[in-house]
């Protein structure tokens, strides 16, 4: 007996999810609308997270922590096939490679759902883009 195909398949793919930790300087809004704008990428999120010695050297007493900063962490969802690409030009545009510039990195997924906005959705007000 075989097993019963579902009802409403979910369209989707393999996928990878590539993360960038960036510094807190408005950085991760400028690569959001790039990657909006410029790559077609809507499957992306940022939030604040704090950071010890992410980005940059730091030091503390015996027994304690360093002093947190904070960073954003901007996850990107992307097709298996298109993610190598992308985190290429990823690098450059975000400037990982500068000083204090922050970590990018890349991981599988099983399976990811596309998903598509409606047309003529205005960007929300105040959003930033190039």
């Amino acid at each position: 007996m075989s097993a019963p195909e579902p009802l409403n398949p979910v369209p989707g793919g393999a996928a990878k999810l590539i993360s960038c930790i960036l510094p807190d300087d408005g950085s991760e809004r400028r690569l959001l609308g790039w990657l909006r704008d410029r790559q077609g990428v809507i499957r992306a999120n940022s939030v604040y997270c704090r950071g010890h010695s992410v980005l940059r050297e730091t030091s503390a007493r015996r027994g304690t922590l360093p002093e947190p900063t904070l960073v954003r962490l901007v996850s990107i969802v992307v097709a298996a096939a298109e993610a190598d690409a992308l985190f290429d030009r990823l690098y450059v545009q975000a400037e990982i490679g500068r000083p204090g510039g922050g970590a990018l990195m890349m991981t599988p997924l099983s399976f990811a759902t596309p998903f598509l906005l409606p047309e003529g959705v205005p960007n929300e007000p105040g959003e930033l883009s190039e």
